[in-house]
């Protein structure tokens, strides 16, 4: 007796081993799952759009809103070339959060223009700035560092203020 309620015991084990069967979703879920995320996150599109709109709105900044939701005010416009992709430049910036809370200060980089991986917003504002400019840049959160942060200073889904100069 034993011996065989060992080897049921063994056989029960082996078989859990295989990782967890495949799961079985009723017809339809998979559907109404993406028709909840995308209207979460128009939510929360919407609601930053908001936030950003009433930001500048207190501040009376003249900003250009670019085709992916960057805004931009140069407002100290340089006198040298603009910014190209490959364009190795030197970049000084300030990042702070759309409620005052400072980030990262007077941060000095060299900065290759259509390469950044990380703020694809910023990306693109470089590259719409001549060397010597001098810029407000509203990133939102998903041109930012997104919903996971940048792992050392800014949280998750952070709407960025960058007061940046490119040099």
């Amino acid at each position: 007796m034993k011996k065989y309620l060992t080897i049921i015991t063994l056989a029960m084990l082996l078989s859990s081993c295989h990782g967890d069967p495949p799961m079985v979703v009723p017809n339809g879920t998979n559907k109404n799952l993406k028709e909840h995320m995308i209207n979460a996150n128009r939510t929360i599109t919407q609601a930053e759009e908001t936030a950003i709109e009433e930001y500048i709105s207190r501040r009376q900044w003249k900003m250009e809103k670019l085709a992916d939701g960057v805004r931009l005010w140069e407002y100290e416009r340089g006198t040298g070339s603009i910014v190209n992709p490959d364009d190795s430049v030197t970049i000084v910036y300030t990042i702070d959060a759309i409620n005052g809370k400072r980030f990262y200060d007077n941060v000095d980089e060299t900065y290759v223009a259509g390469r950044r991986r990380d703020m694809a917003g910023l990306d693109e504002a470089v590259q719409r700035l001549r060397h010597g400019s001098k810029a407000k840049v509203i990133l939102p959160s998903n041109l930012g560092y997104g919903i996971g942060g940048d792992g050392d200073r800014i949280p998750q889904s952070a709407i960025l203020i960058i007061d940046l100069e490119v040099k």
